[in-house]
């Protein structure tokens, strides 16, 4: 059985994007771009929230020379899956739309993790259904002062455990939390 874990950059003061929606601000040092070539290589495939989707699917099929040559390739060669019900098309190579009921089925066959990569909404709402087995939050060392919350939204309390950490160069932390044992 595969796991699905949420992968996602946020501000100190908890925004995922400022207020204009502009996301300039993540860091991107070598030691960071390695990292993501090796997290990108351990997966089978993405969940991407619609809006996510639109952004990075107008990007990665003509991403340049100045984007690592991996996350090229892997982002245009995995499979995607698109949580949206007014998406019609996914012309973005091999992504697939799909309801959020279909992420549990997906989670049910073999193979390697898959990484969730949404905005706010798409995360809570995957959270509250329980969907989200691990959360990587990579804490960028800048305050926003507003924007869109990861967490905003209703969802049911749940007890975590810090499972690893890693300081970057840059000063950005990427803090892996998992349900906590009962």
């Amino acid at each position: 059985m595969r796991r699905l874990f949420l992968h996602i950059n946020m501000s100190l003061d908890g925004y995922i994007n400022d207020a204009g929606g502009v996301i300039d601000w993540h860091f991107a040092d070598e030691e960071f771009q390695s990292y993501l070539d090796e997290m990108l290589e351990s997966i089978d495939g993405m969940v991407f929230g619609r809006v996510a989707f639109e952004e990075l699917a107008t990007f990665w099929p003509t991403a340049g020379d100045d984007v690592s040559p991996v996350q090229v390739r892997r982002m245009n060669e995995l499979p995607k899956y698109v949580l949206s019900r007014t998406l019609k098309d996914t012309d973005w190579h091999n992504s697939h739309r799909m309801e959020e009921d279909a992420i549990a089925d997906l989670k049910r066959q073999d193979g390697r993790d898959l990484a969730l990569f949404a905005g706010g909404r798409a995360a809570t709402a995957a959270i509250r259904r329980g969907l989200v087995d691990e959360l990587r939050i990579v804490v960028n060392p800048v305050l926003l002062g507003g924007g869109t919350r990861l967490f905003d939204g209703a969802y049911p309390r749940a007890e975590l455990s810090l499972t690893h950490t890693r300081r970057f160069a840059s000063g950005a932390l990427l803090l892996t939390y998992e349900k906590a044992p009962r």
